[in-house]
């Protein structure tokens, strides 16, 4: 745990993370360094020697310094932590602590995604998607939106494929007939929402308590994308497939 410790201190220098983004993008002379991050040329100094005892850098025998493939994996590891920095009042307030291991550890591919807090826009929004999506529209959620039905039945008309996962007790809005050729599956608990498109994804957590919140984090980005997209599939895998519309309470 000291190394961690040692690796984490020499990390929380902005100067330092500085260096580092720059050289991952091109190598780089103490000179230039301090020219570009307006710092004198013994402070750059003393924060490369830092970055290079902890074997994040590297100077050639021309003078250059780059990252080492050990620094550029450390960096790859940080989109994930600024991710959940970023996000932070969300996390403290709803709850992650299902999501598997494995989608935990990569969770630095949401980087890109945005918090929309708004619950009307955000079932706006996914109507949006639905009726954007071309190829499929996947989605994970605990309740159907009646107002959806419509674009559904026209999408499954024009050839796109449509799955759900449902609760295994699913409360219906009065009056609403699900569409047909949906592929649908059910879990017991919903503890996460999820919808993705082949053009964007939108994903949600449930508060502290377990209520489920209708806040969104919303992404075009292909890294975005993928996470949601095998998080369903993960889910899809666990859930039950069923031939009719699972048992509704109204």
């Amino acid at each position: 745990m000291g190394d961690l410790s040692s690796l984490l201190f020499e990390l929380s220098s902005n100067e330092r993370m500085t260096i580092l983004e720059n050289l991952r993008k091109e190598e780089l002379k103490l000179s230039h360094i301090a020219k570009r991050q307006d710092i004198t040329i013994p402070e750059a100094s003393r924060h490369l020697q830092r970055l290079s005892d902890a074997h994040l850098i590297q100077k050639d025998l021309g003078g250059s310094y780059h990252l080492t493939s050990y620094g550029e994996l450390v960096l790859r590891q940080l989109p994930g932590v600024d991710f959940l920095l970023g996000n932070r009042q969300y996390f403290l307030e709803h709850d992650a602590s299902h999501l598997p291991h494995k989608f935990i550890s990569r969770i630095g591919e949401l980087s890109l995604g945005s918090l929309n807090k708004d619950a009307l826009a955000c079932v706006a929004h996914a109507e949006r998607a639905l009726k954007q999506a071309e190829e499929f529209s996947w989605s994970l959620t605990d309740q159907v939106i009646a107002s959806s039905s419509t674009i559904i039945e026209e999408k499954i008309k024009a050839g796109i494929k449509i799955r759900s996962i449902l609760p295994e007790k699913l409360v219906i809005p009065p009056g609403y007939n699900p569409p047909h050729d949906v592929e649908r599956r059910t879990l017991p608990i919903i503890e996460i929402r999820v919808m993705v498109t082949e053009k964007e994804a939108m994903l949600g957590f449930p508060f502290l308590s377990g209520q489920m919140d209708y806040a969104q984090i919303i992404s075009k980005d292909s890294k975005f994308c993928e996470w949601c997209r095998d998080l369903y599939s993960f889910y899809w895998e666990k859930a039950k497939p069923i031939l009719s519309f699972p048992n509704m309470i109204s």
